[in-house]
């Protein structure tokens, strides 16, 4: 592990100020079990690093008037359980399916945006909830549309001198159905082979509203708009299924790597799309 010199400021105002006097080699760090594993491996070399661990007004979370505000320094197991979200069962379940305890009481909401992955477990879930990402400078805060902030793998569109200051969201209305699955090489401590969330709201007998995101199977995490067309107005019916598990296979574009081939990706992600829309038209009130 390389030198560094490690900052600790107690506020929004002062992590932002650090950022800014050492932008170009300053990182910001949370929870670091994404940035302490790229620093041994060399494959990122800050000189000074600004732990936002002291920072207690980036560890909030609370409904203002119908708008959910998240802290970044919520951890994984704090949202699993945080009452505010308690009827978003695809976002308590995505961050329960992150790493391992140990990760989860440690990582972050903030580490797991700001690391860009294309198989992050939280992106599902929050862009089915249209999230918006608070970026954080000297110059003020700015909110990105999450589903606009992950440029591809490992980048968005943050600039150098700005922090993950928190994510906020409008509070659901109605009766939606959530849920997410990830599929993995195996049932825990597993990077995602393809994942995928599901809101859903019904009324007339037909699909009012649905929202489908997927992790995993693309450059970025991605909203399956095609496949939420073909929904919206319209009750289930065998062949419609058939269609929604078809669109998704053939919308994606996986990569080929370690973990699975790109055809097999295409087939996974179209077989839970579908589980997902089934499972929400079965349990869904007022299809009547």
């Amino acid at each position: 592990m390389h030198e560094f010199d490690l900052l600790a400021p107690a506020s929004l105002a002062g992590c932002v100020e650090a950022m800014d006097k050492h932008t170009g080699v300053a990182a910001a760090m949370a929870g670091g079990t994404d940035l302490h594993v790229l620093m041994r491996a060399k494959a990122r070399t800050p000189r000074v690093i600004v732990w936002l661990g002291k920072a207690g007004d980036l560890g909030e979370a609370a409904d203002r008037d119908g708008t959910i505000s998240l802290g970044p320094l919520v951890t994984h197991s704090e949202l699993s359980r945080l009452p505010i979200l308690a009827g978003i069962a695809s976002l308590g379940k995505a961050a329960s399916a992150v790493g391992s305890p140990q990760v989860r009481n440690v990582g972050t909401l903030g580490g797991n945006l700001a690391n860009a992955s294309p198989a992050g477990d939280l992106y599902p879930p929050l862009l089915t909830l249209d999230a918006r990402v608070v970026l954080g400078s000297v110059a003020g805060t700015r909110a990105v549309r999450l589903e606009d902030f992950v440029t591809g793998p490992g980048s968005t569109g943050r600039e150098p001198n700005e922090i993950v200051a928190g994510i906020v969201f409008e509070k659901p209305a109605g009766r939606p159905y959530f849920d997410f699955v990830k599929i993995g090489l195996r049932n825990a401590l597993a990077i995602s082979v393809a994942s995928a969330a599901i809101a859903a709201w019904t009324g007339n007998g037909k699909f009012e509203d649905v929202r489908i995101a997927c992790g995993a199977v693309a450059p970025r995490p991605v909203r399956m708009r095609e496949v939420e067309t073909l929904l919206c107005g319209e009750a289930l019916t065998p062949e419609l299924l058939r269609e929604v598990e078809a669109t998704a296979s053939r919308t994606c574009d996986p990569a080929t790597d370690i973990r699975a081939t790109s055809a097999y990706r295409r087939h996974v992600l179209g077989v839970i799309v579908a589980r997902l829309v089934e499972s929400a038209w079965q349990r869904l009130p007022s299809r009547a």
